[in-house]
């Protein structure tokens, strides 16, 4: 059982890296990927950070993502995750030293 949670949350880790995209306020997204539709609010931290909160629809598993540069660390239904992304998002601190 233990390895089907592990399993889960590296799968929806996965997935979710996907739903890794620029933001500069608070606002409420739903993006379907793989089969999995997921519902999630993303906001920018005072230092720079992106977090992303949610639930994955299918499930119903809550999950929160925090990404600072190319690191994603968080939990996935109370499991947690930490994995990098391709590139850093683009978010208003870096728009800003443009």
């Amino acid at each position: 059982m233990r390895a089907l949670f592990a399993a889960a949350a590296v799968r929806v880790a996965i997935v979710a890296a996907g739903l890794l995209v620029p933001t500069f306020a608070a606002q409420a997204n739903e993006i379907e990927r793989n089969g999995y539709t997921f519902d999630y609010t993303s906001t920018t931290t005072t230092d720079g950070a992106t977090v992303l909160a949610g639930t994955i629809k299918n499930s119903g598993e809550p999950f929160r993502f925090v990404v600072r540069d190319r690191l994603v660390t968080g939990n996935v239904d109370g499991r947690e995750v930490r994995f990098r992304i391709a590139k850093p998002l683009n978010n208003a601190r870096q728009l800003a030293a443009r």
